[in-house]
């Protein structure tokens, strides 16, 4: 629960009031109550486990409007941001200041570390660059209510996917684009067969928990193929409610200031190159 003093910590402010609720997917039934880290009596909650996080974070989310009201900013977080991310304070602090920027945008924006794909991917709900990972990310009550929930729906997903292992058809049924599935599998599935996947799509790292695909892991798999199918798709569907993605470390890099600032004046001499050949001829 470490973590939860970091976040704390990012993003109190002299006007702000942080709520939190904490969806526990193994529960069943029964609501406990947690205090630490700052935070006093806040509720937990048996989720809904049909879509793993993403249904359990809209559970959580009817909690919280139900006890408090629909809140300015949602942040939404699972325990991928404690257990295999590194967040020191100041990481989470320049997620803070991210958020503490967009406070007074009126209109939809998606926040997180904005991930480019290696190239166009073809989503099922359409075409995409790139996208906000969902291990933490936010948004104003803009784009939530927008959204409505944050998983797609679980018929979505499973007119997408198979509902049981057949070694020909893997997982993802045969309408996905093959694109698509490609760069999904490759991070889900151990397979040594493709040994430079990491470089072919551009990863500094690979999943954690990929594994071979067979009848005993297809299950897991198979549902967390519908959460890739989730995250992508909710940053395709932000973008089609008109949302902004901003990122913590947006203009913040010095490094990238200095490449963005050369790829421009690249860029700008050879519109002026072009432009004059263009007059001349």
């Amino acid at each position: 629960m470490e973590v939860l003093r970091k976040f704390r910590a990012a993003l109190d402010g002299k006007d702000a009031q942080v709520s939190l609720v904490i969806v526990d997917n193994a529960k069943t039934d029964g609501d406990e109550r947690y205090s630490g880290e700052g935070f006093v009596d806040e509720p937990v909650v048996a989720g809904d486990n049909s879509n793993r996080e993403f249904s359990g974070w809209d559970q959580g989310a009817r909690t919280l409007v139900a006890r408090r009201g629909e809140p300015d900013i949602w942040v939404f977080t699972n325990d991928t941001v404690a257990s295999h991310h590194g967040w020191s304070d100041q990481r989470a602090a320049r997620f803070g200041a991210g958020l503490r920027r967009l406070e007074n945008h009126l209109g939809p924006w998606l926040f997180g570390e904005v991930t480019h794909f290696p190239h166009s991917m073809i989503t099922p709900l359409g075409p995409s660059i790139r996208f906000v990972p969902t291990y933490c990310f936010a948004m104003n009550h803009v784009l939530h209510q927008g959204l409505g929930e944050l998983s797609p729906g679980n018929a979505l997903l499973d007119s997408l996917v198979h509902d049981h292992f057949e070694p020909a058809h893997r997982i993802f049924r045969d309408h996905v684009d093959p694109g698509y599935v490609d760069f999904v599998l490759a991070w889900l599935i151990a397979d040594d067969s493709d040994p430079r996947r990491k470089s072919r799509f551009g990863w500094a790292f690979e999943w954690h928990n990929k594994r071979p695909l067979n009848a005993f892991t297809f299950d897991d798999l198979r549902m967390k193929a519908r959460c890739c199918l989730s995250e992508t798709m909710l940053s395709v569907r932000a973008r089609k409610l008109g949302a902004d993605f901003c990122s913590p470390y947006d203009a913040w890099s010095a490094r990238d200031r200095i490449r963005k600032a050369a790829e421009y004046v690249q860029d700008k001499f050879w519109e002026k190159h072009l432009l004059r050949k263009l007059r001349q001829g």
